[in-house]
């Protein structure tokens, strides 16, 4: 008797209040690889150190207080560098006092910033996105999924998958229908790495189907040192080039690996089809909805009959 009484009250008290707080109070379980967290359901203040969730987040339409390092934003998520979103330096070096000033309920981060991922802990529930997972696609899909979840928006989020699983067969299709074999390189004043399966532009091959001109790269964070020897002794029908120095800021595009006696002499220079992929893109960001319908249209350019 005094326990039906009881919740008759609690019915007749403030529900409307009563519905809020549970709200408040729901979390959503994620793994990432560096362990299992509770992060709260329609967070209010988020602090973004991964740019292809920011931009997740913008294209989901929803509103939370952000703080972001502003420092070397991409062009694309400048929507994100006014005054009402707070700043916390760069991707690599950004300021934790801040972050503890801003009071988050939630904190996002990437590899890059992993190492601090205790102390961030402290301060709010702290999710780690993989960038660079074998499976980079898979990474980046779940991701939107949890977002959308984190955010109350799952069908946005599915739609999102879905017009991504669509472009990825498409270009798919074309790749493995042209025959074609493609080197990644990686460009960073004067200095060319190339990647392949399995790496931070490994996207390319494993998802996106384009087969290799090297299946022996070495695979690392840093990629494979070559020289221009190498590329004009493997002769690529395609080559794909991503500048680093453009993406941090630091230089003007590197013109060696587009204009160079060894390179020239290669199918890809012959054919025009040395392709300057988007390196704010491909190097800073990736893995959100903007950023990764962006890098699938532009390995799918190079397999479009441009007449």
């Amino acid at each position: 008797m005094r326990t039906t009484i009881t919740a008759f009250l609690a019915a007749l008290i403030l529900p409307g209040l009563s519905m809020a707080a549970a709200d408040e109070a729901k979390t959503i379980t994620a793994t990432h690889t560096l362990g299992t967290v509770e992060l709260p359901v329609n967070p209010k203040r988020v602090a973004v150190l991964d740019y292809g969730s920011l931009e997740t987040i913008g294209e989901l339409g929803v509103t939370p207080a952000l703080a972001l390092p502003k420092k070397f934003l991409p062009p694309y998520l400048s929507k994100f560098s006014g005054e009402q979103y707070t700043d916390l330096g760069t991707v690599k070096e950004f300021n934790i006092e801040t972050i503890n000033a801003f009071k988050p309920d939630l904190i996002i981060i990437s590899g890059r910033q992993q190492d601090y991922y205790q102390k961030l802990s402290s301060i709010a529930p702290v999710y780690l996105v993989d960038i660079l997972a074998k499976d980079q696609l898979g990474e980046a899909k779940k991701n939107i999924r949890l977002l959308g979840d984190v955010f109350g928006v799952p069908e946005k989020a599915a739609e999102a998958v879905k017009n991504i699983d669509d472009a990825v067969t498409r270009t798919k299709d074309k790749a493995q229908a042209s025959g074609k074999k493609a080197l990644v390189l990686l460009t960073n004043d004067g200095k060319v790495s190339a990647y392949g399966s399995g790496s931070r532009f490994g996207l390319v091959h494993d998802a996106l189907g384009v087969a290799q001109a090297d299946k022996n790269i070495k695979v690392g964070v840093h990629g494979q040192q070559v020289t221009y020897e190498y590329i004009a002794m493997l002769n690529p029908d395609i080559i794909f080039a991503v500048d680093r120095s453009v993406a941090i800021g630091r230089s003007a595009k590197n013109p060696n690996v587009l204009n160079n006696v060894l390179v020239n002499k290669t199918k890809a220079a012959k054919n025009g089809a040395i392709i300057l992929l988007d390196p704010q893109v491909w190097y800073l960001s990736g893995g959100g909805i903007i950023s990764l319908n962006k890098m699938i249209s532009e390995v799918e350019a190079a397999f479009t009959d441009k007449k």
